[in-house]
């Protein structure tokens, strides 16, 4: 513990030297919680794209072109500029209340359709419903698939739509093909390395820009400035490039001695000076490590659940005797969710069985999990397989096992106790060397509990019938 705290206040000083001499991570994305959101996403993009948005700018989608033209080598899509764009449209409706994120324009009626994922869940023939709005603008024109492109922008470089997403549609290589092997879209697969890239070359333009023309300098440096500040998302968020500059933070997470690191953090934060650990140390060494940790701790719980949550991120699971994936969420709840477990067998479907952990407050002080039955489809909450299985969940007081409008829950987890007080998951991660396969044993003995059984058969029984 003491090397730990003469290493924390070192780190520490050269920090706070860093931040006195200007270092900062400010972002106005990040600080308006939007990071992860496609939608935002999605308008962003577009808004760059669009020139006739009120940055005055042609170089952003003269540039978008360019780079889409590379991949389109002998289409209509290849030697496209900035003339050829009539609109640009975010949340474009087609039919149905459903949306295309981002529906560009162009001349000769001519069209790409960009759908964005992050963390949502493919929805049931959605890009075939995309593809078949814009066939009927242009079915007179011959071979009408030549002028349609379909852009698949997904933060996994390796994901592809689903076949629950393209319906009968087939995608092979750079064509999107129906049932009958007739063309009815170009494809394209783009990830944001992809965008970081576009973004990349934007920046060089305005900062060559910058060395030759004073007169709109402070436009030129905003314009840097904005596109800096989106690139940093990117790659804090969506890229995994980000290089932790906070020194306290970077010592702490050391790959060879991290799991010792948290531990001494954790009892540093956690406990008094009568701790045992904690008795010899020097007082002002004490409390100044002390400080730093309570000062860094948000920080530090928020990385070791990013880190555990990550583990199981599409990766599939054995809980009971069906293989589960699991899949980060990105909700707004009065619990704080954070990850989902749903059947692989269910991995295209809109309408699924699964289980949900989240916590209680902000503080990971109760770690919940409910069984549910989910619906990703707004436009389709009435079907009437879902409106049967929600009708299975009935009022339960058994095995800890509770309803709650449409759910069952359990919080009493590890030996029928609840797993509870401020960071009390926190605490357990920390502590336990197994916590991966002791958490999927939690998991297990949730899913194997009578209640949650008895509801899981109905739901297949209803969904498979």
């Amino acid at each position: 513990m003491e090397k730990f705290i003469e290493r924390l206040l070192e780190e520490d000083i050269k920090f706070e030297k860093d931040v006195n001499n200007g270092l900062s991570d400010i972002n106005i994305f990040d600080a308006l919680n939007i990071e992860t959101k496609e939608n935002y996403h999605s308008k962003f993009i577009a808004y760059l794209i669009d020139i006739n948005k009120d940055h005055y700018q042609k170089n952003f989608a003269k540039v978008f072109l360019e780079k889409l033209g590379k991949s389109l080598v002998n289409t209509k899509f290849e030697n496209l500029n900035i003339e050829d764009i009539k609109s640009v449209e975010t949340e474009a409706c087609i039919k149905d209340n459903r949306r295309i994120d981002i529906l560009i324009t162009l001349s000769d009626k001519r069209y790409i359709i960009i759908e964005n994922k992050i963390y949502a869940k493919d929805q049931k023939n959605q890009l075939k419903d995309y593809i078949n709005f814009v066939r009927k603008n242009i079915k007179n024109i011959k071979d009408c698939y030549k002028n349609i492109l379909t852009i698949y922008l997904h933060q996994d470089e390796c994901a592809s739509p689903s076949d629950y997403s393209l319906g009968n549609f087939t995608i092979k290589t750079n064509l999107i093909k129906d049932k009958n092997e007739n063309n009815v879209s170009y494809y394209l697969k783009m990830d944001y390395i992809w965008i970081k890239e576009w973004i990349d070359e934007c920046i060089k333009i305005y900062e060559e820009k910058s060395t030759k023309d004073q007169k709109f300098i402070l436009d030129i440096q905003n314009i840097i400035f904005t596109l800096n500040q989106y690139k940093s998302i990117l790659q804090w968020y969506m890229t995994d490039e980000y290089t932790q500059r906070d020194d306290v933070l970077e010592f702490i997470f050391q790959d060879i001695i991290k799991m010792q690191n948290l531990k001494n953090a954790m009892i540093l934060y956690r406990y008094n000076k009568n701790k045992s650990e904690l008795k010899n140390l020097n007082e002002e060494k004490y409390k100044k490590a002390k400080d730093i940790i309570q000062h860094k701790w948000s920080n530090i719980c928020e990385y070791i659940i990013e880190e555990f949550f990550d583990s199981f991120e599409h990766k599939e699971i054995k809980i009971g005797d069906i293989t589960f994936i699991g899949n980060k969420i990105e909700e707004n709840r009065v619990n704080h969710g954070v990850f989902i477990f749903y059947p692989v067998d269910y991995k295209n479907e809109s309408i699924y069985p699964c289980i949900y952990i989240y916590f209680k407050k902000k503080y990971y002080d109760i770690i919940g999990l409910t069984f549910e039955i989910s619906n990703d489809d707004e436009e389709d909450i009435e079907n009437e397989k879902y409106k049967e299985c929600l009708k299975l969940f009935k009022d339960v007081k058994e095995e800890n096992v509770r309803k709650y409008q449409n759910h069952y829950y359990c919080d009493k987890l590890i030996n029928n106790e609840k797993l509870e007080g401020e960071y009390a998951f926190i605490y357990w991660l920390i502590e336990n060397q197994n916590s991966k396969k002791d958490f999927i044993q939690i998991l297990n003995d949730f899913f194997i509990k009578k209640p949650i059984q008895e509801a899981y058969k109905g739901i297949n029984d209803i969904l498979n019938s």
